[in-house]
């Protein structure tokens, strides 16, 4: 029995997008974890080891908040764009972050962590090859965790759905829950999860419209300039009457899910020990 492949649509060239300028300027307007996320998360490390790896950090919305909790954070990008802008925000020079640029399923700088961090990042991943390598270099015990930023329920939710679908660029997407599909592969063994009670944060209707080019799907460098123009035209009219003074108000909250990764399914186990002859087995 193998492995399910990965969505065909969380591929290597889509994810390339967050090197892309459009979408590394308009990171910034995307929502942001609630405090309470970076409290969850400093409970999550083991005693004497408060050392953290910030997989696919980009800005560092995790990375950069973490570091009053922990010894020393080690943060890895592909993106040099996003490291460089983060680097520049609050923390971003502080002197137990240090910043990595390449491949979680590359480059580990300086293992064993207490703590592996994936927000909105994990996804991209090649799971195959990064989940195992994940099992490496983590503590013995050692966690991974994976946060996943809620907006809360807005009266446009159904509208804006219509309008991403028609102006996305990923056409072949469909909802998928990432931990779920990580346990359907043997890849993952969760041990818990918690959702941070909502923050209220205001954005002005600009600045909301913009946070859609942080995404993979909505870089403007991939959107012709007539679809882009159409998509925030289609966006800002949709919101306008649920604005005050052009701002509008929002809530979000986080799910953290930690547990353990998994280097190989109990399946992929049962079969190497099948093809092993009976008199080399231990």
């Amino acid at each position: 029995m193998t492995r399910k492949e990965q969505p065909e649509f969380l591929n290597e060239w889509v994810a390339s997008a967050f090197q892309e300028s459009s979408v590394v300027e308009a990171y910034q307007f995307r929502p942001v974890y609630p405090a309470e996320t970076f409290e969850v998360l400093a409970e999550l490390l083991p005693r004497g080891n408060k050392t953290v790896l910030d997989v696919g950090c980009g800005t560092g919305l995790i990375a950069r908040n973490l570091v009053p909790f922990v010894t020393r954070v080690d943060a890895i990008d592909i993106s040099s764009a996003m490291i460089a802008k983060g680097q520049r925000l609050p923390r971003g020079n502080y002197p137990n972050l240090h910043w990595h640029l390449g491949k979680a399923e590359e480059s580990f700088p300086r293992p064993p962590y207490g703590l592996i961090t994936a927000g909105e990042s994990l996804h991209w991943m090649d799971w195959k090859i990064v989940m195992p390598r994940f099992t490496d270099v983590l503590a013995p015990d050692g966690l991974l965790a994976i946060l996943q930023p809620k907006q809360e329920s807005v009266p446009w939710d159904k509208e804006l759905t219509e309008i991403i679908s028609t102006y996305s660029t990923t056409r072949d997407f469909r909802k998928f829950d990432l931990v779920s599909e990580l346990e359907q592969r043997q890849l993952f063994q969760k041990l818990g999860t918690k959702v941070t009670n909502p923050t209220k944060f205001v954005r002005s209707v600009e600045d909301y419209t913009e946070s859609f080019h942080g995404r993979a799907s909505f870089s403007r460098e991939r959107m012709t300039a007539e679809k882009a123009a159409a998509f925030d035209r289609a966006l800002l009219e949709l919101v306008k009457p649920f604005t005050v003074n052009g701002m509008i108000e929002l809530s979000v909250s986080a799910e953290i899910v930690w547990g353990k990764p998994l280097a190989r399914s109990s399946m992929e186990k049962q079969n190497e020990q099948n093809a092993t002859p009976r008199g080399k087995r231990d």
